[in-house]
């Protein structure tokens, strides 16, 4: 009675351990499956968009959601896996910050320079015709004119972008412009060369003087 006693308890403890090892392998294999997560979403991302961020955080705390659901005490391991997986997310959240506000920055460049979501992240100058080409080139090189002094040399990268984008759109037309409005695009060009040499320039000893401090 007393063996039978022994072996029942024996069996019971083996079992617990069973299911302690089980759990175990389960919390670390979940851990393991949020870091890989953020690992390949920080490698393979590449459009940094508000929406795309609302994917990767819905999907991460999905995860995250999975482990606590568990409901046990996380061992050392798994507690130091699941710490090194959110310093990950929170350096990818830096990150995608960092590019939106960028790509927001550009987009109202472009909306300023061309008007409100005439020109996206396509760079389609589809919409200009022979009959507004040359009002488009006017109100480029004056709005590039009128706020030359507060651009960064970035932003006059992405000028230049713009301003080639326009150009080769304006070369597909050419044959339907007519003499005048083709003599005022060309002077509106001269124009914007001769701004954007200067001022490109001033741009970048500035931003270079500023590194230095």
């Amino acid at each position: 009675m007393k063996t039978s006693h022994y072996l029942m308890i024996v069996s019971v403890a083996a079992s617990a351990m069973v299911a302690c090892e089980n759990n175990s392998a389960k919390d670390e294999k979940i851990a393991a499956d949020i870091e890989n997560y953020v690992d390949s979403v920080s490698t393979n991302v590449s459009n940094y968009s508000k929406e795309t961020w609302e994917d990767i955080s819905a999907a991460y705390n999905s995860k995250k959601a999975e482990m606590k659901a568990e409901g046990r005490e996380l061992s050392a391991e798994v507690k130091e896996d699941l710490k090194e997986a959110e310093q990950k997310f929170e350096a990818l959240r830096t990150k995608f910050e960092s590019n939106i506000k960028a790509v927001e920055s550009k987009q109202a460049m472009r909306d300023e320079l061309f008007g409100a979501g005439k020109v996206g992240n396509d760079l389609s100058f589809a919409w200009v015709t022979a009959a507004n080409a040359k009002d488009v080139y006017i109100n480029f090189v004056n709005t590039v004119d009128k706020n030359k002094d507060r651009y960064t040399r970035e932003d006059w990268d992405e000028i230049k972008v713009l301003y080639e984008a326009l150009d080769n759109r304006k070369n597909e037309i050419e044959k339907d412009l007519s003499g005048p409005d083709n003599r005022e695009i060309a002077k509106q060009k001269i124009k914007f060369v001769g701004i954007k040499a200067v001022n490109r320039i001033t741009a970048k000893v500035e931003e270079n003087s500023d590194s230095k401090k």
